[in-house]
């Protein structure tokens, strides 16, 4: 039985993003008539959610390699017993810097599940490379990541959340901070 929530009440609708909802909408509608479980909420963390990759130690506009962002992610979770299975869709757009020559933008992000007390059980990191073909110098990557929450004895999806953001240096995120 799977139940789909967005991060945000701002989720952008995209074809991809309304067809994984409609399946799994049209999953949880074809069992049996007990409603899902709630999923965990997804936080994407407002210092993190952004990048500005510099080249060197210049931050002038024509330093930019890229700026990248992290779109509010769509979940889908699954019960089985006294598993939570948790599919999680994380879109990051890339904008192309006036310094980025070879195309590309290497970017890494992670993923926490902590408990609702914000306790981190979990952390991993994960890393997407985005070209810009042609001309084109917006682009976006789209990552499905699956995790699998244990629960104890009376625990739901609301016992958990799962925070996403950039992996950033210490100069990028006081560069976030600084330009809110």
């Amino acid at each position: 039985m799977k139940a789909i929530r967005s991060a945000s009440s701002v989720l952008r609708k995209s074809p991809l993003a309304a067809a994984f909802a409609s399946v799994a909408l049209l999953a949880a509608c074809a069992g049996d008539d007990v409603p899902p479980g709630p999923c965990p909420d997804v936080v994407l963390l407002s210092d993190a959610s952004k990048q500005v990759k510099f080249n060197g130690q210049g931050r002038d506009l024509t330093d930019v390699l890229f700026e990248a962002e992290i779109e509010p992610a769509l979940v889908a979770c699954e019960y089985d017993e006294n598993v939570l299975d948790v599919d999680l869709q994380v879109r990051v757009v890339a904008s192309r810097g006036p310094a980025n020559s070879d195309r590309l933008a290497n970017i890494n992000y992670f993923v926490a599940v902590a408990r609702a007390d914000q306790t981190v059980l979990a952390r991993e990191a994960f890393d997407i490379a985005i070209p810009f073909p042609g001309n084109r110098t917006r682009v976006s990557g789209l990552e499905e990541i699956g995790q699998i929450i244990p629960l104890a004895p009376g625990e739901t999806g609301s016992n958990y959340r799962i925070y996403l953001g950039f992996d950033l240096t210490p100069e990028e995120l006081q560069f976030n901070r600084a330009n809110r």
